[in-house]
């Protein structure tokens, strides 16, 4: 039976001038989709960066860089990583002990934070705990519905970001990189993005990210090249075409070298063998 005082309420409701437009979302909304949430205790050995949103909800004290800005985070906040933005944590933290949930748009949303830095309310604790009962039992569309809910409800921290030291132009070689990883990536051009002559960039790159620059676009093709095996059903060539390569057997060649692996092999590993 529909209670009285629902009954009252409905005879109030006006009679609409046009029976077949009503509310709308906004313009190009979507919810989360593609969710992973996951446990790290240990610190990457290089910055990186990828196209998935990630929310970071650290255990323990540790500090976070985030391309130009530094975020000194602990349990009860909640960090916003934007895809591309290159990642680090600080390797002189404390403790590593953090969970991620991450997750792909289509575009940006009106309802994600702008503020980077949030922390956990009693509401959205709740919403927590609520995800990972989902998450675990494969309701997929609730997941997505009740992580949208934890978006909107991640009061802003109004701690503001620090500065760190890396440079302009190392800054602008590392964004270019990380969202060119399909092609194939030219000394020349990303010098000339970054507006360093190669051998300045190249001493400037090694002394504030800590490899080469060689080096660490091996470990970002390496990282996209995993996922792709992971979590796609791509086709080979089609992930080599993904990552900058030219041909599926030098992709096939670099991955089997950097992992013992041929890119077939590590498609068939059990997932706990998967890093």
């Amino acid at each position: 039976m529909i209670p009285d005082e629902l009954k009252k309420r409905f005879r109030k409701l006006p009679e609409p001038l046009n029976l077949y437009k009503g509310t709308a979302l906004p313009a190009n909304f979507a919810l989360p989709d593609n969710i992973l949430i996951f446990y790290h205790d240990y610190c990457a050995p290089a910055p990186s960066a990828h196209h998935r949103y990630t929310l970071v909800f650290p255990l323990a004290n540790m500090r976070y860089c985030l391309n130009q800005a530094e975020y000194e985070i602990s349990e009860g906040d909640v960090l916003l990583i934007r895809p591309y933005c290159l990642r680090f944590l600080a390797p002189e933290s404390r403790s590593y002990q953090r969970f991620f949930i991450t997750f792909q748009l289509p575009s940006e949303q009106e309802y994600l934070p702008e503020n980077p830095l949030m922390h956990l309310s009693d509401e959205s604790v709740i919403f927590l705990q609520k995800i990972l009962d989902t998450y675990q039992e494969g309701n997929n569309a609730e997941l997505a519905i009740t992580l949208y809910k934890l978006l909107t409800t991640l009061p802003p921290n109004r701690d503001p970001a620090r500065p760190n030291t890396m440079s302009d132009g190392v800054a602008r070689a590392l964004a270019y990189i990380n969202q060119n990883l399909n092609l194939p990536l030219d000394n020349n051009a990303i010098a000339a993005q970054a507006n360093m002559s190669i051998s300045n960039l190249a001493r400037r790159f090694k002394a504030e990210v800590g490899t080469t620059i060689r080096s660490y676009i091996q470990h970002q093709h390496l990282e996209f090249a995993r996922y792709y095996l992971q979590k796609t059903a791509m086709q080979i060539d089609e992930i080599a075409e993904q990552c900058g390569f030219l041909s599926s057997s030098s992709f096939s060649h670099f991955f089997k070298k950097a992992t013992g692996l041929s890119p077939l092999e590590y498609r068939k590993e059990p997932s706990p063998g998967k890093k």
